[in-house]
């Protein structure tokens, strides 16, 4: 396994937030990842400019739309 894919599966259960190429902006806790990169965010709230615009329970994210992911 690649490295940037061992720090997220050590990232499982903290809290990341994540840039996607839409230039959306979601933070959560990591609850699960595969090796595409794709993302289950838990308690994942939607940012928009630094403040929460939206509440999720649960947020799918597709690797394939990440931009960068920020570990807290």
């Amino acid at each position: 396994m690649s490295q940037p894919l061992n720090r997220l599966e050590k990232a499982i259960g903290k809290i990341i937030t994540v840039r996607l190429k839409s230039n959306q902006s979601y933070t959560g806790r990591l609850r699960i990842t595969d090796q595409y990169m794709n993302l289950i965010l838990e308690d994942c709230s939607e940012m928009e400019e630094g403040k929460i615009s939206k509440r999720y329970g649960k947020a799918f994210l597709r690797g394939y739309n990440i931009l960068f992911i920020k570990f807290e």
